[in-house]
């Protein structure tokens, strides 16, 4: 498949054992087209746990795929979109709320300017604001609603889901990409991407878990009513299960591919009178390995990992109320018997799924795989961005004041306080002295002060011969 024409766009997925590199352009149907994909080893410890500890390794291993890609396409990459991950992503959320413009009715700038408030707030010392997704609507207190535009009320709250990286990591991941000459054209969270890859819109609707297994983190995100409630990062993933296989002395070379083609989830699954031999350092010193005590070592792994993820669900609140159950997605997921050994030991719905939803049918043997899904749904969210960057542009070339207006200017935002002091305070912002979202707390319009009459200066004088006095007295 070739690149017929410009409208196309380079996704970059950076895990901690490989580098996915894929292009793409967006069918009239809404569906993903995959023009080609490129997938590169992050040799030694470039990465560890989904962040970058050696960016001149994992800087060799971007430019593998995208140069891969470049020469069969015949185009030169100088700019992607990426994913990031890592155990030091975090989610947090905030109430917030504000009065209605006029007239007692919910409009969309009053939806506006509730989410310009939460922009406006700075991300804690050392960390970056990834993304802000809006929990629920709520008009005077009274029902959630998913639109609030044109009810009736005075008050519009919701409480905001706020998504914020270490600046140091994602700093490291924009200068591996410049290295190689590649424009970093947005970063979106891998957990979040591989979930709208792999979800439809029924289960977003009725309640899901999207439990992506990685090589180094396995990230956990919750959909409820359509809605985004929870994202988690687990440092752990499929190379804690490699660790083991090593300790029966297999070489490393050779656990992944031990693990991917003979390994499943469950030891009572395996066949126990096959065995697996692997060559040794020598021909004379192969190493053997039962069926059953690789489906043991993998069957152990997986089930801590369920246990962090149970955990992660729990945090979420919402653990009661996923009728779809569990998606199990990455490469962690093409283990055999996965989603079996999932609901046995958890209760839960479960099922493994690919980036089937989101592409069209021709690249579903190139993309289908669940280790693909991120590359693609960050393909997805980067067109769905464009998309709306066009929509806005396009809305500020075509509104045009009626006449000419004097400029107003507004006030200046009362929010100045961090999001880390949001939550230690666990107050809403307008508890907060001089913090309130409401008209009354912006700034008193400056006036001139007059020259102090007569009884003015004579107030002055008593007040500093009894200023104790005064203030006990509270005059």
């Amino acid at each position: 498949m070739k690149v017929e024409n410009g409208d196309y766009i380079v996704a970059i997925d950076l895990g901690t054992n490989t580098v996915v590199a894929m292009i793409g352009t967006k069918g009239e149907d809404g569906r993903i087209r995959v023009i080609d994909r490129e997938v590169s080893a992050v040799q030694g410890a470039g990465m560890i746990r989904g962040e970058i500890k050696n960016i001149d390794l994992v800087s060799r291993s971007i430019k593998e795929a995208v140069d891969a890609i470049g020469e069969r396409q015949g185009i030169r990459i100088t700019e992607a979109y990426a994913g990031i991950s890592g155990q030091h992503i975090r989610s947090v959320k905030q109430p917030y709320y504000v009065f209605a413009s006029r007239g007692g009715e919910i409009r969309q700038e009053d939806v506006r300017q509730l989410h310009d408030s939460m922009r406006n707030v700075p991300a804690p010392e050392g960390e970056k604001i990834l993304q802000i997704i809006p929990q629920n609507y709520i008009v005077d207190d009274e029902e959630e609603t998913a639109n609030p535009v044109g009810t009736f009320g005075n008050k519009l709250a919701s409480t905001f889901n706020i998504i914020l990286g270490d600046s140091v990591a994602i700093n490291r991941l924009e200068m591996a990409l410049k290295r190689v000459d590649i424009v970093p054209l947005g970063l979106f969270l891998n957990a979040i991407a591989s979930a709208e890859a792999v979800l439809t819109p029924d289960e977003k609707e009725e309640g899901v878990a999207v439990v992506d297994i990685g090589a180094g983190t396995t990230d956990v995100v919750v959909y409820q009513k359509n809605i985004i409630r929870h994202v988690g990062i687990i440092p752990m993933g499929g190379n804690v299960i490699n660790k083991d296989i090593r300790s029966y002395g297999i070489l490393e070379k050779h656990v992944e591919n031990l693990k991917t083609r003979y390994g499943e989830a469950m030891r009572d699954a395996a066949q126990p009178d096959k065995y697996i031999t692997t060559p040794g350092l020598s021909a004379k010193a192969s190493k053997e390995i039962s069926s059953q005590n690789l489906a043991a070592i993998i069957e152990a792994r997986m089930l801590d990992i369920i246990d962090f993820v149970v955990e992660e669900l729990k945090k979420s609140g919402f653990q009661d109320r996923l009728a779809a159950g569990v998606v199990l997605t990455g490469g962690g997921a093409q283990l055999k018997h996965v989603e079996t050994l999932f609901k046995g030991y958890t209760g839960m719905d479960a099922r493994v799924a690919g980036a089937e939803s989101t592409l069209d049918g021709e690249s579903l043997e190139t993309a289908g795989q669940p280790a693909m899904a991120t590359a693609v749904g960050i393909l997805a969210r980067a067109f769905d961005e464009r998309a709306q960057n066009k929509t806005s542009r396009s809305k500020q070339q075509v509104v045009r004041p009626a006449r000419e207006e004097k400029p107003v200017t507004e006030p200046a935002s009362p929010v100045k306080r961090k999001l880390n002091d949001f939550y230690r305070s666990g107050s809403r912002p307008h508890e907060e002295e001089g913090a309130g979202l409401q008209d009354d707390a912006y700034e008193p319009e400056y006036k001139p002060k007059r020259k102090p009459g007569l009884f003015s200066k004579l107030r002055e004088k008593v007040i500093n011969m009894f200023d104790e006095e005064i203030e006990d007295n509270e005059i």
